[in-house]
C-alpha cells in the first residue's frame, strides 16, 4: 500500500507540479528576425498622424478601437531600441510617433507632461516618453528633443513624495501631485526615466531624484503600498540597470535585483510550462499574452545587464542569461510567421504579432520587441 501511494504522489507531482520547460531552441538569427516582424508590424499598422493600430481582433478582422498614452510612448521606446539594432524602418516610425506626442504636451509640475485629456493626467505616458527621448538621444546623439527630455523630467520629479514614492496622477487644476494613488508600474518607470537623464546630463540632479525612488522601490514600496504578491517590476529592473550605468549599487539595490530574480525566474518557468493542450490549460491556465511575456524578458535581461555592470550581481548572471534565453525561445515560437498569417483575412495584420483568443494590442508587440531586442547580446555573449 505505501508503495502504490508513493507511486501516486510522484505521478501526481510530474503531472501537475513539476511539468517540464519547454522554452524551445533559437539562435540569434531567429531572435532578430522575430525582432524585425514585430517592427514590420508596427510599421504597417502605423496611422498617418503617427498613432498605432490599438487593439485587433485577427479572425473578425476588426479594429477594436481604444487607445492609452503610455503604452504609445512604450512602442516608441521599444522602436528607438530597435533602431539601435540597425533594423529598418524603426527611427521613421518612432519619429512619427514622438510627433504625435508633442502635440499633447501641456506645462505641469514645473515642465511638462502628456495630456491624456482625463480629469487628472497618469503620468505614465511622460515617463515612458521621457525614456523613449532618452534612448533616442543616446542613439543619435541628437539634441533635437532635450528641452522636452528636460521637462518631462522635471515633471516626474515635482510627482516623488518625501519617501521616494511617486504619485500615479497629477491634478491641473491645483498643478499638484494626487498624492496616495500609486501605480505598480509608473513608480520604475518614473525611476528608469530619471536615472537615464542622469547618465545623459550628469550634474543636474537628475541622480538624486532616481536614486530616491530607487531606495524605496528597494526597501518599502511593496509593503507601504500593500502590493502583494510583490510586484513583477521589469521597469524597476530597467531602472537599476541604468543606475549601474553611472555608479555602484547600494546594498539594499542589490538585495532588490536578487528580489526580482527571484520572482521573474519562476514566473518565467511557469509560463514555459503554458502550452495549447487542454492538459496545461487545465494545470497551468491559459498561455501568458505577448505583453506578458515580454515583460518578463525585458526584467530577466536587464537583471543580466545589471550584472555586467556591477560585481556585486555576479552570482545572478548567468541565470538571468538562461531565463532571458527561455523567454526568446517562446516568443519566436508563438509569434504568427509570414506563412500563418496568409490564413487570415488581413495577413499585414497578422504577421509579426502576438495574439491571445484571436486578439492583439499595441504592447503585445512593444514588450516583445524589447525583450528580444535585449536578449540579442547574450545570444552573441554564447556564441
Amino acid at each position: 500500500m505505501g508503495v502504490i501511494v508513493w507511486v501516486a504522489v510522484t505521478v501526481g507531482l510530474r503531472l501537475f507540479i513539476l511539468q517540464p520547460e519547454r522554452c524551445g531552441n533559437v539562435g540569434p538569427d531567429e531572435v532578430r528576425g522575430a525582432a524585425t516582424a514585430a517592427v514590420n508590424w508596427l510599421i504597417r499598422n502605423q496611422e498617418a498622424d503617427g498613432q498605432w493600430l490599438y487593439r485587433y481582433d485577427v479572425e473578425a478582422d476588426r479594429d477594436l478601437g481604444g487607445y492609452n498614452l503610455a503604452r504609445h510612448s512604450g512602442v516608441a521606446f521599444s522602436l528607438y531600441g530597435a533602431a539601435a539594432a540597425d533594423i529598418p524602418g524603426a527611427l521613421k516610425s518612432a519619429d512619427r510617433g514622438s510627433e504625435w506626442l508633442m502635440e499633447r504636451l501641456i506645462p505641469a509640475g514645473g515642465g511638462v507632461a502628456v495630456d491624456d485629456h482625463g480629469a487628472t493626467v497618469a503620468i505614465g505616458g511622460s515617463a515612458l516618453w521621457a525614456i523613449a527621448l532618452g534612448e533616442r538621444r543616446l542613439l543619435t546623439g541628437d539634441d533635437l528633443y532635450d528641452v522636452e527630455l528636460r521637462g518631462l523630467g522635471r515633471f516626474l520629479v515635482s510627482q516623488i513624495e518625501p519617501n521616494g514614492a511617486v504619485a500615479k496622477r497629477w491634478d491641473p487644476a491645483s498643478d499638484q501631485p494626487v498624492f496616495g494613488e500609486y501605480s505598480p508600474f509608473f513608480t520604475g518607470e518614473a525611476y528608469f526615466a530619471l536615472a537615464r537623464l542622469e547618465r545623459l546630463f550628469p550634474g543636474e540632479g537628475w541622480g538624486d531624484a532616481a536614486d530616491s525612488i530607487g531606495n524605496y522601490l528597494a526597501t518599502e514600496r511593496d509593503e507601504t503600498e500593500d502590493w502583494f504578491p510583490a510586484v513583477s517590476d521589469h521597469w524597476g529592473a530597467y531602472g537599476l540597470a541604468e543606475t549601474a550605468q553611472w555608479r555602484d549599487l547600494t546594498p539594499a539595490e542589490l538585495a532588490h535585483a536578487n528580489t526580482l530574480g527571484g520572482i521573474f525566474g519562476p514566473q518565467v518557468r511557469y509560463a514555459s510550462q503554458r502550452t495549447k493542450s487542454w492538459f496545461t490549460h487545465l494545470t497551468r491556465g491559459r498561455q501568458t499574452l505577448g505583453a506578458g511575456l515580454g515583460t518578463l524578458g525585458e526584467g530577466t535581461t536587464s537583471l543580466w545587464l545589471a550584472a555586467q555592470l556591477e560585481p556585486g550581481l555576479a552570482d545572478l548572471e548567468e541565470d538571468a542569461a538562461e531565463r532571458s534565453r527561455c523567454i526568446a525561445g517562446l516568443l519566436v515560437e508563438r509569434q504568427v510567421g509570414v506563412g500563418e498569417a496568409v490564413g487570415f483575412d488581413d495577413p499585414g495584420r497578422a504577421a509579426g504579432a502576438w495574439f491571445q483568443f484571436g486578439v492583439t494590442q499595441m504592447d503585445d508587440q512593444q514588450h516583445p520587441l524589447s525583450a528580444l531586442l535585449q536578449t540579442l547580446p547574450i545570444f552573441e555573449e554564447r556564441a
